[in-house]
């Protein structure tokens, strides 16, 4: 089960490059548009609906795991803070430009996580590989 976590979490981190260029593009094209269209996020939004999902599968994993208290904690807050970055995007678009901006200052706490996630996986990998 570590080896699928750690796995997941390599992926969920390749999958936020392509969601930080996702956004950049939605934001490049609005800029070329020369007005706001939804459309511009459709890739972004529906990227970010899988990242929730497969948030919550490494959690899943990370309780039926039960190898590190640690682990187990930050997956939860993981799959947690996707949650709020999809309600801030909700309300970024919908509301105001305000939830927008703490939609790009979560993300930025996402990237944190999983980095802190595949650090984790790497060393209990490693720890494995010498017992």
């Amino acid at each position: 089960m570590q080896k699928v976590h750690g796995a997941l979490a390599h992926l969920f981190a390749g999958l936020l490059v392509v969601q930080f260029f996702l956004a950049g593009l939605g934001a490049f094209e609005t800029v070329h548009d020369k007005h706001f269209k939804d459309s511009n996020f459709d890739a972004h939004a529906a990227l970010g609906d899988g990242l929730v999902l497969l948030a919550l599968i490494i959690a899943g994993i990370a309780l039926i795991g039960r190898w590190s208290r640690f682990v187990t904690r930050v997956s939860l807050l993981l799959f947690g803070l996707m949650v709020i970055q999809s309600l801030l995007g909700s309300l970024g678009a919908d509301n105001s430009a305000w939830f927008g901006a703490l939609h790009a200052v979560n993300a930025l706490l996402i990237v944190g996580v999983t980095v802190v996630l595949i650090r984790e996986s790497r060393q209990a990998m490693a720890q494995t590989a010498q017992d």
